[in-house]
């Protein structure tokens, strides 16, 4: 199997650029973990024979808004939210030594550092008015114990995964902007990846499932959430590519807790489509990856509606 230049492509199923999603969709703060377009990478369904380890850096940029009343913590009424959030994910990745030709296994853990800032017209008690609220730090921990893909021919790959996102970042339901969803969050996903060596062209899919428990402090409960991404690259010698992404977020069921009855559920919904461009090289013995997203959100419901713009360097040694 021929991964040579295209190995990096193994931190995609690992999510290792996503982990940036922050605490801000329909569920509480009308966020939740993912952004459109921003889980998917390049190679998803691939994880590469060559055992070792890859350290990934990224910068993801999302600026949005929404009208109408959204739950966030202890408010009762936001009208008119503005948000930013920036987010550098520190990620470390290894893939397992195997001696099956048809398998091979990854692990991953990443570390989110993002900034926040919300602006809304809120209700807390007997305040009321327009509120700016910001704050910067570690996120919550976002770690990926296997990812297992199968090589169904040289150019046909699928790959299973689990990510799980535990709350170790500091959370306040009396603040708008916060470094934690208060959650536990469990997302298995399947991803695929077609390769055409002829056209030089790469097809690859990302499906997931975001499985939340309840948040203690306000006692809401996110609904399921279904992310379906797609991706299409044209590669060229000199190791740059371009292509576009697409993506499709739908919660299934509806949030439950006292808030989430006040706002009939709160399920929401969004879709963005954008381009990527991506560049490979080696450097020695080690192998360089970068890629970068520009992926306008539309259609949004009961979500934040927004723009994202995302930037990651992977090396392989």
């Amino acid at each position: 199997m021929k991964t040579k230049p295209t190995l990096i492509g193994v931190i995609s199923v690992l999510m290792l650029i996503s982990p940036f999603a922050s605490n801000l969709l329909g569920s509480e703060g009308a966020l939740g973990r993912p952004i459109s377009g921003a889980a998917i990478t390049p190679y998803a369904g691939l994880v590469p024979p060559e055992p070792g380890f890859a350290v990934t850096i990224g910068e993801a940029y999302y600026d949005g808004s929404i009208g109408g009343a959204v739950p966030i913590g202890n408010f009762n009424i936001n009208l008119g939210i503005k948000m930013i959030a920036s987010f550098t994910p520190i990620a470390i990745s290894y893939i397992w030594p195997t001696t099956s030709k048809e398998w091979n296994f990854a692990s991953a853990v990443s570390f989110p550092l993002c900034y926040v800032e919300v602006e809304a017209n809120v209700t807390l008690g007997r305040f009321s008015g327009r509120k700016t609220d910001h704050d910067f730090g570690l996120f919550d921990l976002a770690f990926t114990p296997i990812v297992a893909s199968y090589h169904i021919s040289k150019t046909d790959h699928v790959a299973f995964s689990i990510t799980v996102w535990a709350p170790t970042g500091d959370y306040d339901p009396n603040r708008l902007a916060t470094l934690s969803l208060n959650n536990w969050t469990v997302i298995p996903g399947i991803a695929y990846t077609k390769i055409f060596p002829k056209q030089s062209i790469e097809l690859t899919g990302i499906w997931q499932l975001q499985f939340y428990t309840e948040n203690p402090a306000t006692n809401y409960l996110n609904g399921v959430l279904s992310d379906l991404e797609a991706m299409v690259i044209k590669r060229f010698k000199c190791g740059a590519g371009i292509g576009v992404i697409g993506s499709w977020l739908e919660q299934v069921n509806d949030d439950t807790g006292p808030t989430a009855d006040r706002f009939h559920g709160f399920r929401g919904r969004a879709f963005g489509v954008g381009p990527i461009v991506t560049y490979t090289t080696k450097i020695g013995k080690s192998l360089l990856d970068l890629n970068a997203r520009f992926i306008p959100e539309f259609g949004n419901e009961k979500r934040v509606q927004g723009n994202l713009f995302q930037f990651a360097a992977t090396w392989k040694y």
